[in-house]
């Protein structure tokens, strides 16, 4: 194996965003500030790296439970429910996905300093950073960070709270009352006799604390977080630091 095979399986990084943050940024943003912008930049890689094991562990789960259908041989596993659908619980999974909700919301919870820092602020959430902004003489600048950061609504339920009912986020469940509740499902199917698996983990939604999504996969939660988070930092970065692609602003 190579250094450089070694580097990219050890050094997990995002080329744009570390230029903007290491070479654009640094420059001209006091270190007692730029604390935040390099500890959401360090988060963010974080959430990559767990997203990119969850998507492992989940293949290797369905491997696994399928060999258990196919060799009939269930009653080896560890399995809740009854013959009619069995429920296998994922424990190495279950932990990856509750770390990558936490790295989530402390993720956002650094950028919402970072961007707050620029106009001497420091809210620690972001639903005070829009206020910050909000609260801003109008400009374009201002609108484009607002309607980046309002992709942000698209994560309540899961790393935050929402805000139109009294139910919590997923990640406000398993942080500070509960552990994540996320299963495979074996189901019989009475037509032909088999039992069919599920497409992945899933979430447990009949929680009567959280909302209930569209999609329960397990894959397909983390995979927004991560991808969400990408786009909102990414792209409120290089409003605030880049003109022209090129060239960083005075806003530090």
């Amino acid at each position: 194996m190579t250094i450089d095979q070694f580097k990219d399986d050890l050094e997990p990084h995002y080329d744009n965003l570390d230029h903007i943050v290491e070479n654009i940024i640094r420059p001209v943003i006091p270190t007692k500030r730029f604390k935040y912008f390099e500890a959401c930049r360090f988060k963010l890689k974080a959430i990559y790296y767990i997203q990119n094991k969850i998507e492992s562990l989940d293949s290797q789960y369905k491997k696994f439970l399928s060999l258990g259908i196919a060799e009939n041989a269930l009653h080896k596993l560890t399995l809740s429910g009854d013959k009619e659908c069995y429920f296998y619980v994922p424990f190495y999974e279950a932990l990856e996905f509750e770390n990558l909700l936490s790295q989530g919301k402390a993720c956002l919870d650094c950028f919402s300093k970072a961007i707050g820092s620029i106009y001497t602020e420091s809210p620690n959430n972001i639903d005070k950073l829009m206020n910050v902004l909000k609260s801003q003489p109008k400009n374009h600048k201002i609108d484009k960070l607002l309607s980046f950061i309002e992709e942000s609504d698209r994560l309540n339920g899961v790393i935050i709270d929402p805000k139109s009912n009294k139910k919590k986020s997923i990640r406000d469940l398993i942080s500070h009352r509960e552990r994540v509740d996320i299963f495979f499902s074996i189901r019989l199917d009475h037509d032909t006799g088999n039992y069919v698996l599920s497409d992945g983990a899933l979430v447990n939604m009949r929680h009567p604390e959280i909302s209930r999504f569209p999609n329960y996969l397990v894959t397909e939660i983390s995979a927004k977080v991560w991808f969400l988070l990408l786009g909102i930092i990414e792209n409120c970065f290089k409003i605030l630091f880049i003109k022209d692609d090129a060239t960083a602003s005075s806003t530090g």
